[in-house]
């Protein structure tokens, strides 16, 4: 089995973590004040909030069914470039982009898609998140999607 083929059957086969409790503190600081972040819950779903809120506005992505932290906490120029970068990044697995599109390169699934970025950025499994990414990296990925994938789009039409 390739690398890729393993990196993309340890995504899909990885155990599920467990559920944190909301009012649970974020292990990282707050990117905006270095206050505590903790989990809560919105009509949205689940985040982490900073407990200065409202003085600080300072959110934080967390999985809808664990309340884990989705990747790292980021100021706002690190988290608009992961923003950008996953909406390259996502057209590779949802699908929508591909049909039709990109001739030779079959849809992918998406641990497919998170092995094709790890081995094109020379990361580990673990390393290849776009949540973790700085923005450095983050520009470097969407580099490297438009190098290999020339017909994905740089923003997505609001449906």
């Amino acid at each position: 089995m390739s690398e890729p083929e393993q990196i993309a059957r340890d995504l899909n086969e990885s155990p599920q973590p467990e559920r944190v409790r909301l009012g649970a503190e974020l292990g990282h600081p707050c990117p905006d004040c270095g206050g505590k972040m903790v989990l809560r819950d919105s009509v949205h779903g689940l985040f982490y909030g900073c407990r200065a809120f409202p003085r600080c506005k300072a959110t934080h992505g967390a999985h809808k069914a664990t309340g884990q932290p989705l990747g790292t906490p980021a100021d706002t120029p690190t988290k608009r470039a992961r923003q950008a970068a996953h909406v390259l990044f996502d057209q590779l697995w949802k699908g929508k982009a591909l049909r039709g599109r990109h001739r030779g390169h079959p849809e992918m699934k998406r641990g497919e898609a998170y092995a094709w970025m790890a081995e094109a950025m020379g990361l580990t499994k673990d390393e290849a998140h776009i949540g973790l990414f700085n923005a450095e990296q983050c520009e470097q990925l969407r580099e490297l999607l438009r190098e290999h994938f020339p017909g994905l789009t740089e923003s997505l039409p609001v449906t």
